[in-house]
């Protein structure tokens, strides 16, 4: 404890602010613990002050961390459980929760996806579909990166409200999602992905890919969806296939 990892080419503070949040992942803080005064990291890590305060600042606006006045800055950070066993919109499984969930849109228009998307679709390759990128936020840090691709034939335009959950979009259109073929992969991120997400470049991510459809069986969505590491988990229950003798 004390040594900075040598990476010259970032800020002290972003160094700083790594090495708490690792701590926090990992358990050395635990949730609802104090992290030591600002005095201490001072002269663990042989920075000034105002470093230090720059680093755990920028943890409590990740929600990592937050302060009390009166009492220090305790650890709030536990991970979010996804169950694999339902489907569930983002935004009601992170409400369920108890989270704030929020969307940034980057964009929605039309665009002609990869042969793989348009097979998944039940579309002709070169048939245009929606495309909606958005980062989803939860208590205001970024979460995931999601590319959703929506065919033409659900009358769901670039027009819509997509600020909230998609799965109300749909049911507004009289849609039912029912359920959902999916595969999951562990990735490291790109640098634009890295820029959203507020994480390293390089950083372990998982990537879901699935494919929604409605109780007739129609495809209604293909989603891209990549999660932070550090913070989001899959949660299953497997019951144990008995053999015949």
């Amino acid at each position: 404890m004390g040594t900075l990892p040598k990476r010259t080419n970032l800020p002290l503070y972003y160094q700083i602010e790594q090495v708490l949040r690792e701590r926090i992942m990992d358990g050395t803080f635990k949730e609802g613990s104090m992290i030591p005064p600002e005095s201490q990291l001072e002269k663990e890590f042989q920075v000034s002050r105002i470093t230090v305060r720059r680093a755990v600042e920028n943890l409590v606006q990740l929600g990592l961390l937050r302060k009390q006045q009166g009492i220090g800055t305790t650890v709030t950070k536990s991970y979010i459980d996804d169950d694999i066993n339902s489907l569930e919109g983002f935004t009601e499984k992170m409400e369920r929760q108890g989270h704030r969930v929020s969307s940034t849109l980057l964009e929605a228009h039309y665009v002609v996806p990869s042969e793989p998307i348009s097979v998944c679709l039940g579309l002709p390759a070169g048939t245009k579909v929606l495309l909606i990128s958005r980062v989803r936020n939860v208590d205001g840090a970024p979460l995931a990166l999601f590319n959703t691709y929506i065919p033409p034939n659900l009358g769901i335009t670039d027009k819509e409200d997509f600020s909230g959950s998609l799965f109300e979009v749909y049911e507004r259109h009289g849609i039912v999602p029912t359920y959902s073929d999916r595969t999951i992969r562990a990735i490291n991120v790109c640098k634009r992905t890295a820029e959203l997400l507020q994480i390293n470049v390089n950083d372990a991510a998982l990537q879901l890919n699935y494919e929604v459809f409605d109780g007739d069986g129609r495809p209604i969505e293909y989603d891209e969806g990549i999660y932070r590491g550090d913070w989001y988990q899959y949660k299953m229950r497997i019951y144990r296939t008995m053999r015949r003798v």
